[in-house]
């Protein structure tokens, strides 16, 4: 290996942190900046806030030599974040053009070479224009995500995390695959006595978890199949590393020394599904994972769609104090698991499959909400998720989850502090 190039490296990050797939130092050097930038600041996945990101076609070659009502945008029609049309080409029609690259009022656009970088949101004159390759559309779900998108790519932040975004070559371009995970900062100049509450509010409740993340026994063992048998159930070797670990051993220990309850014995699990015919020819509220907020464990966001675009998807009507818990994708079980409380303002909701609806019954919603956080909650989660190309967790394999029960004097404090922490930051937004 080029020992110089590895000196640089380490200028930016520590060796055991290094990710194979990105051996360029200059990613590093991002990727620490942004994290001083972005220390105390509340961010959101870019996914919460939109509902297409798609960039431009290839398909685009035939152009008229007059104006038509297909103008066709290409990076130089954008300038000082407005679009012009000085230099614009248009298209006879739309036939052959995917409908990723047509644009709508109120999308905005972003260079996707980052050595360029410009945007331009869509008023009603270019509704309908078809936008060229080297052009990232951004659908936002409503105005409030559209204004906080626009003050976050115009600032040096947001400059910089798509920066982070791009993908080594010689002409670097941000990676579509990637974007939809870019942290959006949402309160960019945070009231500091709120900022500090929250934070207090939330130190206030890991701390009844008394057991700590990093607790964790992360070192799995690798030797077990020496020793035990696979079962034609599972033959997913990590299954059987989790069943085989310290942590597995600490929480058998807890359930049996301790008040656990299986999840069934004390929640009811939603498994009735919509009738399509009750909402064939409607408009629907549908929540799917980009509508929640994982930090905050809320409901930021629904789209309102005809039925018949989501009804593969919109299986569970929402009741108020229902807990959303996702089912399908690469975070089950760990911190940032998809999980959000739902207030009044979102039910008779749709919510998509990929999440399981919980109802409460012997435990109230706010305490079932901070016992699904439990680090030996994710770590159940974890133990039980199977697949490869995509992760989740079976209905079963949730109802026998094991929650702790505290005491009652705990449990009334968790409630207390749940409840001022989610109504704070409801109150904040508004």
């Amino acid at each position: 290996m080029n020992n110089k190039g590895s000196g640089y490296i380490h200028k930016f990050i520590n060796i055991e942190d290094l990710r194979t797939e990105r051996l360029d130092p200059y990613f590093y050097q991002i990727e620490l900046e942004l994290k001083k930038h972005l220390e105390n600041k509340q961010t959101v996945p870019l996914r919460m806030l939109c509902t297409e990101i798609t960039d431009g076609t290839r398909n685009a070659t035939e152009f008229v030599g007059y104006k038509t009502n297909v103008p066709y945008i290409r990076l130089s029609n954008i300038d000082d974040n407005k679009l012009v049309q000085k230099g614009m080409k248009y298209l006879f029609d739309l036939d052959g053009i995917e409908e990723k690259a047509i644009v709508r009022k109120g999308d905005i656009l972003i260079s996707k070479i980052v050595s360029l970088p410009k945007m331009a949101l869509v008023d009603e004159t270019y509704d309908g224009a078809v936008i060229s390759p080297d052009i990232i559309k951004i659908r936002p779900v409503d105005q409030q995500a559209q204004a906080i998108l626009m003050k976050f790519f115009s600032s040096n932040i947001g400059i910089l995390s798509l920066k982070k975004m791009a993908v080594p070559s010689v002409l670097p371009k941000i990676s579509l695959k990637h974007l939809e995970d870019l942290a959006v900062v949402i309160d960019e100049e945070p009231e500091e006595d709120s900022r500090n509450e929250q934070a207090i509010l939330k130190q206030k409740l890991h701390s009844l978890y008394e057991f700590e993340f990093n607790e964790i026994d992360t070192s799995l063992p690798t030797e077990f199949w020496l020793k035990n048998q696979l079962t034609t159930e599972r033959l997913d070797v990590d299954y059987y590393r989790y069943h085989t670990s310290k942590t597995f051993e600490q929480l058998r220990n807890k359930i049996k020394n301790g008040q656990w309850a299986q999840l069934k014995d004390v929640c009811e699990i939603v498994t009735h599904t919509v009738s399509p015919k009750d909402f064939n020819n409607k408009e629907i509220r549908y929540i799917g994972f980009k509508n929640i907020d994982t930090t905050s464990h809320r409901i930021i966001s629904a789209e309102t769609v005809p039925f018949e675009k989501v009804k593969s998807r919109a299986r569970y009507v929402l009741k108020e104090n229902d807990v959303l818990l996702g089912v399908v994708g690469p975070y089950i079980g760990e911190e940032n698991h998809p999980l959000a409380f739902v207030t009044k303002e979102y039910e008779g909701a749709l919510a998509s499959s990929t999440f399981v609806v919980i109802r409460s019954i012997k435990i109230s919603s706010y305490y079932l909400l901070w016992c699904l956080n439990h680090p030996l909650v994710l770590f159940q989660m974890k133990m039980e998720r199977r697949g490869q190309l995509q992760l989740m967790i079976g209905l079963e394999n949730l109802k026998n989850l094991y929650i702790p029960i505290l005491g009652q004097s705990k449990i009334r404090l968790i409630e207390a502090l749940l409840e001022q922490l989610l109504k704070g930051r409801i109150k904040g937004d508004l």
